[in-house]
């Protein structure tokens, strides 16, 4: 190799090190991607990340075939679990590096599914030796002495790098479900601690990241996580509207319907003129989860088919074709608010099961009424239960919400009134809550103990 990539790999000192990979222009115009191999086999990725990471930017930027990526894997694998944070941090722009050969290896080689693979490794290993850096929670002693935190995040606790965004990113381009559980459990559950003032160098990637992981847990139908990404998205002050902004708020009110049956309402310190601005291009999302909240299944129908280029084109066409899947459910639910006990020929008439999709396979309304009969089934709600009397009636009924407390274990089911609680369990529902109003109870009395113990209370309290 060249006396270049031997100064790198010898420097006499970190700080050595940094110039040189501040001043670095790679000499890899004789060289092809095999040539680096024996050298990352010599090197140590946990004794030198930067130079090995370094090597490893170069080689991958020489590789254009599918061989020569292969050759590289076992270097990648070995580097992804033993990347070290506290060199990583001494320059940082390494990371930027390595996310930008590893996203032009997962174009060229076009196997998403091994960039994101190495990613997850490498993010990882990353949220494992930061979390090490987390401070403890603030105690209530900490609070009474105004003891604030504002803005430490930047070097405490568990923090964004561009491999998570890229990580989130692969793993949508690669579209396998085994890939969204493992990022999903590994790098989106990994709670994020605060990463100081937003300003633009971190703000974009912020969006980013919270926009990705919406996307990655709606992919896997966890539809409450995935509302709780993107209203991360509206959690952050900004100047102006952003296209990412935009883009999580159509995703964002079509989950919503999805779990709701109607529009969502942004985190009230966003922006109003920012809100009336975004709903404004989406306008067509916000008309289609009124009609959602309307409980016009016709019209629902009718709207998605209208908005169906827009859809595809921003990707959301899966979004909308769950949305049609779920609004029988929610129209169907909407009916206890009327009725406790409804035959299921009526309830078909009064959901105009007909008007959708699922109640139209048949030519008669005998097959209406059986199919929503098996969407009932598939609902699996103990609210709404699906029954035939004596006479061979298919009948609803609709039980309140409070009344489906768990099961007890060893307690049998009524036969005569199925679905209604027995008295046990009643009873073991108002104990856990009494266990609970007690626990607030004992926290609540700490909290006056500590409170009583301020200079301002007893001051106050000595002057009355």
């Amino acid at each position: 190799m060249t006396t270049q990539y031997s100064n790198l790999v010898n420097s006499e000192s970190k700080s050595a090190l940094v110039k040189s990979l501040q001043d670095w222009r790679s000499p890899v115009s004789d060289y092809s991607a095999e040539t680096f191999v024996p050298l990352l086999n010599i090197l140590d990725p946990k004794s030198n990340t930067l130079a090995y990471a370094q090597v490893l930017v170069d080689a991958l930027g020489l590789a254009v075939s599918v061989n020569e990526f292969e050759t590289l894997a076992e270097p990648l694998s070995r580097f992804a679990t033993q990347i070290q944070l506290e060199q990583v941090e001494s320059f940082p722009e390494i990371l930027r590096r390595l996310t930008r050969a590893l996203a032009q290896m997962a174009q060229l080689s076009e196997n998403n599914a091994q960039a994101c693979t190495v990613l997850v490794d490498m993010v990882g290993a990353l949220n494992q030796q930061m979390a090490l850096t987390r401070l403890p929670p603030m105690t209530i002693g900490d609070i009474i002495q105004h003891k604030q935190r504002l803005g430490v995040g930047s070097s405490h606790g568990v923090r964004l790098t561009p491999l998570h965004i890229e990580c989130l990113r692969q793993c949508l381009l690669a579209r396998r479900r085994w890939l969204y559980e493992r990022v999903a459990n590994e790098v989106v559950a990994t709670r994020l601690d605060a990463i100081g003032r937003l300003d633009t160098q971190r703000l974009r990637p912020f969006l980013e990241y919270h926009h990705y992981a919406g996307m990655v847990c709606a992919g896997l139908g966890r539809m409450e996580q995935a509302l709780q990404m993107w209203r991360m998205v509206f959690a952050v002050p900004t100047r102006f509207v952003s296209a990412i902004q935009i883009a999580s708020f159509k995703r964002f009110t079509l989950a919503h319907a999805i779990v709701h049956g109607k529009r969502g309402t942004l985190p009230p310190m966003f922006v109003p003129a920012h809100v009336r601005s975004i709903e404004s291009v989406a306008a067509a999302y916000v008309a289609l989860a009124d009609v959602c909240a309307s409980r016009q299944l016709g019209t629902a129908v009718k709207t998605v088919r209208d908005m169906n280029s827009e859809l595809v084109s921003d990707g959301n066409a899966g979004l909308a074709q769950r949305l049609l899947d779920e609004l029988p459910a929610h129209c169907v639910r909407a009916c206890a608010d009327v009725y406790t006990r409804l035959p299921l020929k009526h309830l078909a008439q009064v959901v105009k099961f007909s008007d959708h999709p699922r109640g139209g396979a048949g030519d008669g309304a005998d097959d209406v009424v059986d199919a929503l009969g098996r969407y009932i089934q598939e609902m699996n709600d103990p609210c709404v239960v699906l029954e035939e009397t004596d006479a061979g009636i298919m009948v609803v009924r609709f039980v309140d919400a409070q009344a489906t407390v768990p099961p007890v274990q060893g307690a049998t089911q009524s036969a005569s009134i199925p679905g209604v609680p027995l008295e046990t369990q009643w009873s073991v529902a108002i104990a856990a809550r009494a266990q609970e109003a007690n626990v607030l109870q004992k926290y609540l009395q700490e909290l006056d103990h500590h409170l009583a113990l301020t200079r301002d209370y007893v001051s106050r309290s000595r002057d009355v």
